[in-house]
């Protein structure tokens, strides 16, 4: 009887052991993943700040650039690059060349920055 119970003790401390060591981890990972979000939401404002600065509209960023590249200024797709996943005769580079690019494609496509949203959520491409 005392060698069962001696048993069950160890069972139950080892399985303790085991739930702590696992807790820890999944406290240094969840740690570790705000802290990487941190960052890219970090990342994501300034990118946000400059393509404000450079013109463009907080209905152009959350209707276009948000859903076309999450706000990566290097995002691609094929012959599609940038905020707007636009072709890079459009504009290219630097977040203030790539905002006045979307801005121009914007106006000379749609006839105005408002028409490209609407179209943009109509049809879920611009």
């Amino acid at each position: 009887m005392k060698k069962s119970i001696l048993a069950i003790i160890a069972t139950i401390s080892i399985g303790a052991t085991g739930m702590e060591a696992h807790q820890a981890h999944a406290a240094e990972n969840n740690q570790s993943s705000q802290q990487n979000y941190s960052e890219s939401n970090e990342s994501t404002n300034s990118v946000y700040q400059e393509f404000i600065d450079a013109g463009g509209t907080k209905a152009l960023w959350d209707s276009i650039v948000m859903p076309e590249s999450g706000g990566n200024p290097n995002a691609s797709n094929g012959q599609y690059h940038g905020l707007g996943q636009t072709n890079q005769s459009w504009g290219y580079g630097s977040v203030e060349n790539q905002t006045k690019g979307m801005i121009n494609y914007a106006k000379e496509r749609y006839g105005s920055i408002d028409k490209a949203i609407s179209f943009r959520e109509a049809n879920g491409y611009w």
